[in-house]
């Protein structure tokens, strides 16, 4: 049995660009303040634009058990999860230091 490690449950999350996006658009809203998904994927925002299946069956699925977001299955709205605030000041150092970073990782 492997022990609970945070450190790996944050790296496997921000280990997929649309998660990290998710993550990092998230932390702009209040705690409790529920947005639709799509408002949150820069790189797939416009109006019409399909749910992807990897969202759903990928994404806010193991954002959720990790305890980042709420996700609400039926309406596809999410919010800070409990353990938000386990990845909120990495998202917040990486946002403030952007400018050094590749392309695409944030």
């Amino acid at each position: 049995m492997t022990d609970y490690n945070p450190w790996n449950i944050l790296f496997e999350c921000l280990q997929a660009q649309p998660r990290r996006r998710l993550l990092t658009g998230l932390a702009a809203y209040q705690p409790m303040e529920a947005v639709h998904f799509t408002e949150l994927r820069a790189d797939e925002s416009a109006p019409g634009t399909p749910i992807h299946a990897e969202y759903v069956h990928i994404h806010l699925p193991q954002l959720a058990a990790a305890g980042y977001i709420v996700w609400d299955e039926r309406t596809h709205e999410i919010s800070q999860g409990p353990g938000f605030e386990e990845v909120e000041p990495f998202l917040k150092l990486v946002q403030t230091h952007s400018e050094c970073l590749p392309n695409g990782w944030v």
